[in-house]
């Protein structure tokens, strides 16, 4: 008498089992609410405001954290700030914009936005740097134009 109940059990669980997997199977072949991706190319992801640029910000003045809040303000400008520390020296008495490629419209974006003319890039080219522009921030760091909207950028963050 076990021996045929438990031979039943089995049986109703096999049919429910069977029964769930023609109900899934059927769900998914009769599913009328499929998502549809859209293939439409109506309007082109918007333009960056400046090309891409990859930069590295050095510190030549010697002051704590200089770096990190031009990284910062340039970041937002969204420039690519792949490397933020100290450069060779920290006696520059100027900032300058080295220019490590062969790219003058980068460099002159990257002039634009720290509002700088041309007399500060230097050109060293690199290419072992992996970098288009090198920034080395000089002891004139605040007397630049951009400076106060420097620090308006790191109280934000």
């Amino acid at each position: 008498m076990q021996k045929w109940l438990l031979n039943v059990a089995i049986f109703c669980l096999s049919v429910v089992i069977v029964g769930f997997i023609f109900s899934m199977g059927g769900r998914f072949l009769d599913n009328t609410d499929k998502i549809q991706l859209s293939q439409s190319m109506d309007a082109p992801p918007p333009e960056p405001e400046f090309s891409y640029i990859v930069v590295e910000v050095l510190n030549g003045c010697g002051t704590s954290g200089v770096a990190q809040k031009f990284t910062n303000y340039l970041r937002q400008a969204g420039i690519d700030v792949i490397y933020t520390g100290n450069a060779d020296r920290m006696d520059y008495a100027l900032t300058h914009v080295v220019q490590r490629a062969e790219a003058t419209e980068k460099t002159q974006e990257i002039l634009t936005i720290l509002e700088l003319d041309a007399s500060r890039i230097v050109l060293e080219t690199n290419a072992s740097r992996h970098v288009d522009l090198s920034i080395i921030l000089g002891k004139d760091f605040q007397t630049l134009p951009v400076y106060s909207k420097v620090l308006e950028i790191r109280e934000q963050l």
